[in-house]
């Protein structure tokens, strides 16, 4: 018995000191994995908040071509044309966007023009009478007008819309409400209040699986906040027709829980491997946060790259400038393809993506290494050039112009699209792209209406003055 006592007495402590250093052990781990979950869990609300956004931004870009227009303003507001709205709206909107039905109000929110695409005239939502489209885009129109006359910049006007998600039983539509604006101010509305184009484009397959493909995320599901557990992410995502907000919810990664998971058996098997459990458990950590540092990499990378064509895109505009801008001289080139609207009337969206895909690449592979090439929306694309002379730009722009100007091969089809472009420089002490960008597009602009289908129509920032005038 005393020497069992003695035993106890000389193991005990050291039993229990191993306890305690045990237990804290998993205390820490326990904690810290809490807190490392949390912080990737709100880093995916955060990425996926992002791209929801820049997807629905992207959607109201493709609109502005026929909302930011002169002759829209003339057609639709001063001398009302039913035809002109039939064949540039109706056709045109419908016929080359994913646009599925439109409606056009006027300054008294009047509708005066509505068109649905015909294989959606039995859409659960669709098939209502235009009023409903809406007024289900009621807030939007409110919204839009709000800042109707809110000061403008000179020259070609931003873009004013708002887009929100509606779902209507399993189905979700896409809602947008867009201003018609002048863009050279060739024409201006004679009313107080200008038209507003209200448009909807249908999300094919259920909003979660949708969203949840798109941002790899894992069961997805759409729900009201309430009803969303404690342990899933969720971002608001759409608005029930009872104004009941609606939000996309997921399974939040938790990569240190289970790396707890796998390491726990072998932390808890023998108090002898204690060591090599712990230094198993670092070696896995690392592992786990370098998987989740890779995780993270990959949706930034998706946020800020255009999703079809891999280039970047419109967030990174802003990024870029900065860094080139620091390091000498830089010239800024907008781009925009003559006649691929035509072939995606001829040949459907699919083929005209593909179609772009090989002008990206063709695109990416005639630039200098250090340029930096954007698509900015639909057949819109943009290169920084830094360290370039005017002539030398010019110069590399006709040559970008003519390669992307040659045949494409696309699923058999031989197709030809041609590119027109308008550049400017950087002038000293400017540190924002935007007068940079309207310049540039401003310039294309100006190429496009005075040698429209050319190759490769280009005027320099004095050339356009002198054409404008």
């Amino acid at each position: 018995m005393t020497a069992r006592l003695n035993h106890f007495k000389l193991v005990g402590p050291v039993a229990f000191i191993v306890g305690l250093l045990l237990l804290g052990l998993a205390a820490i781990l326990f904690l810290g994995a809490d807190r490392l979950d949390a912080e990737a869990k709100a880093r995916q609300q955060t990425m996926v908040e992002r791209n929801v956004a820049i997807w629905m931004s992207d959607m109201e870009v493709v609109l502005t071509s026929w909302t930011i227009w002169d002759e829209a303003i003339d057609k639709l507001n001063n001398n009302f044309d039913l035809g002109w709205a039939e064949r540039n709206l109706g056709q045109s909107v419908i016929g080359t966007s994913n646009v599925r039905s439109l409606a056009v109000i006027d300054g008294n929110d009047q509708i005066i023009y509505a068109k649905t695409a015909d294989d959606f005239a039995n859409h659960s939502f669709l098939k209502q009478e235009p009023s409903a489209l809406v007024a289900a885009a009621r807030p939007l129109i409110d919204s839009v007008r709000a800042r109707e006359h809110q000061p403008k910049k000179k020259g070609i006007p931003d873009r004013i819309a708002s887009s929100k998600i509606e779902v209507v039983g399993n189905d979700a539509l896409l809602l947008t409400a867009s201003l018609f604006q002048p863009d050279i101010g060739t024409v201006v509305p004679n009313t107080e209040r200008a038209p507003i184009l209200v448009s909807a484009i249908p999300i094919a397959g259920s909003l979660q699986a949708f969203f949840g493909e798109r941002f790899m995320l894992d069961d997805a599901a759409v729900e009201p906040a309430e009803q969303v557990k404690p342990d899933r992410a969720l971002v608001d995502i759409a608005v029930a027709p009872n104004g009941q907000v609606q939000v996309l919810s997921w399974r939040a990664n938790t990569p240190a829980h289970d790396l707890l998971r796998q390491s726990l058996p072998f932390a808890a098997a023998t108090l002898c491997i204690f060591t090599v459990s712990c230094a198993l458990a670092i070696s896995t950590s690392r592992q786990a946060l370098s998987m989740l540092v890779d995780a993270e990499k990959r949706m930034r990378h998706a946020a800020t790259h255009d999703f079809l064509t891999g280039l970047a895109n419109r967030t990174l505009v802003s990024t870029k400038f900065t860094q080139l801008a620091e390091h000498g001289p830089l010239t800024v080139v907008c781009i925009d393809l003559d006649g691929f609207k035509a072939i995606n009337d001829r040949f459907g969206h699919a083929d005209g993506d593909d179609l772009l895909k090989q002008v990206a690449e063709r695109l990416r592979g005639g630039c200098a290494a250090n340029d930096v090439c954007f698509r900015l929306g639909g057949d819109e694309f943009a290169v920084m050039m830094p360290k370039v002379s005017e002539e030398e730009a010019d110069s590399r722009c006709r040559q970008l112009a003519a390669l992307i100007s040659k045949p494409y091969e696309v699923n058999g089809t031989i197709m030809t699209v041609g590119a027109s472009y308008g550049m400017s420089r950087v002038m000293a002490g400017e540190t924002s792209p935007d007068p940079v960008f309207r310049r540039a597009d401003e310039a294309l602009y100006i190429a496009k209406r005075l040698n429209r289908g050319a190759a490769s129509p280009f005027r320099d920032d004095v050339d356009l003055a002198a054409s404008s005038s």
